[in-house]
């Protein structure tokens, strides 16, 4: 992978791999026991910059760009992909502020953002509203100069460890995105748990019953919520969930690697097995691919390009079907061991069938990628041109 980036951003990788190895690969199990990321290990993000990986450096941020997002979530997702959720929704949320929010909320929460003193998550979801965003049901009245927000979200990443919400619902019947406060009354959060994957990441459901926030807090424009806010997040999300899965694959192929050429079957190393070595030659080779796609979209989302958001989905939609399918083959290769709670591939089998359903499932981006390659066949040049005889012509 090294191939693809700079010398610093080399350096700022080994920086984010060599934060993984001392604070998270030796704990990662017992955070999963304990279903919660610890207070500490927050702080140690905050202070080594994670937290403000993208925001401008006048807000107190990094300013980092997105091939050097990408890497860190590539280095914490192959540690600990509950930890890369953390990322991942700090992002989103500072993200929106910084595209669509007022000078008064940079001000405010940016810095906050950033130095880890406030960590704030995305609240879309609903218990009967996933991908169909549409259906969402939370609704905000107006009272005078104040909201009043009543219905529930479910499903929040970090939702649990959570002090700012950016909580999406429908005023008079236009989609809505505002700022909500923990403390704010009528605001409940309820964790949960046993969780297949990502059981770390401090999942929440929120419930909000008449809870007052002031019309400052709003977002954006009413009716711009859904249409431009959250697909522009939406790009972060994903971003983290492709880079958090190539990590995984990553580090699938460097503890199977290893252990095939160490462990011996029949007089001979695993590696020299021809069923074996087919399934190490597709996770290099899905890795490999994988990692040119995820690089194509950071690239591209630098870059401005117009094609950004379709090729980030892309990387988000190959990475995370190649992690699951991998992580599964390297419990299969690993055998008992690779079925063992306190050893990372049991952990990457639970967490990499998550990932095909975070930021949009592997069914929607089906849905939306497959009419979009359809479409951008229409007035082809290249495409071949069949007439009534049946005879194929260019």
């Amino acid at each position: 992978m090294s191939y693809q980036i700079d010398a610093k951003d080399r350096e700022l990788y080994q920086q984010y791999i060599d934060f993984a190895n001392d604070v998270i690969v030796h704990q990662a199990h017992l955070w999963e026991e304990e279903e919660a990321i610890p207070v500490d290990v927050i702080k140690k993000c905050a202070a080594a910059g994670y937290l403000g990986a993208t925001i401008p450096s006048h807000y107190g941020g990094q300013g980092w760009n997105m091939v050097q997002y990408g890497l860190l979530n590539e280095a914490i997702g192959g540690a600990s992909v509950s930890l890369s959720g953390l990322l991942n929704v700090h992002t989103m949320f500072a993200q929106t502020i910084l595209k669509w929010g007022s000078e008064e909320q940079k001000q405010r929460w940016l810095p906050l953002l950033a130095s880890g003193q406030a960590i704030g998550v995305f609240a879309l979801t609903e218990p009967t509203a996933g991908s169909d965003t549409g259906g969402i049901e939370t609704q905000f009245i107006r009272s005078g100069e104040d909201l009043l927000i009543t219905g529930t979200k479910k499903w929040i990443t970090f939702g649990g460890a959570a002090d700012v919400y950016l909580v999406f619902g429908k005023l008079e019947g236009q989609s809505i995105a505002a700022i909500v406060e923990r403390h704010m009354p009528g605001f409940t959060v309820t964790p949960i748990r046993h969780m297949l994957g990502f059981k770390a990441s401090h999942l929440a459901q929120l419930d909000l019953h008449e809870c007052r926030i002031p019309v400052q807090n709003i977002v954006g424009r009413p009716g711009f919520a859904l249409s431009y806010l959250a697909p522009y997040a939406l790009d972060y999300g994903r971003i983290s969930v492709a880079f958090a899965a190539l990590g995984l694959l990553r580090a699938s192929l460097e503890i199977c690697g290893k252990h095939v050429l160490q462990r011996e079957a029949f007089q001979a190393p695993l590696i020299e097995h021809g069923t074996i070595s087919a399934l190490m030659t597709d996770l290099g080779v899905d890795f490999s691919a994988a990692s040119l796609l995820c690089f194509d979209a950071v690239r591209a989302k630098d870059d401005h390009l117009p094609d950004a958001t379709e090729k980030i989905m892309i990387a988000k939609y190959f990475t995370s079907r190649a992690a699951a399918r991998h992580a599964s083959n390297a419990v299969q290769m690993m055998g008992a061991l690779g079925c063992n709670e306190a050893f990372p591939l049991a952990r990457f089998y639970r967490d990499a069938k998550t990932m095909e359903i975070i930021e949009g499932s592997n069914q929607i981006h089906q849905f939306l990628l497959g009419k979009s390659f359809a479409r951008s066949q229409k007035n082809s040049h290249t495409a071949q041109r069949i007439p009534v005889d049946g005879r194929v012509t260019w």
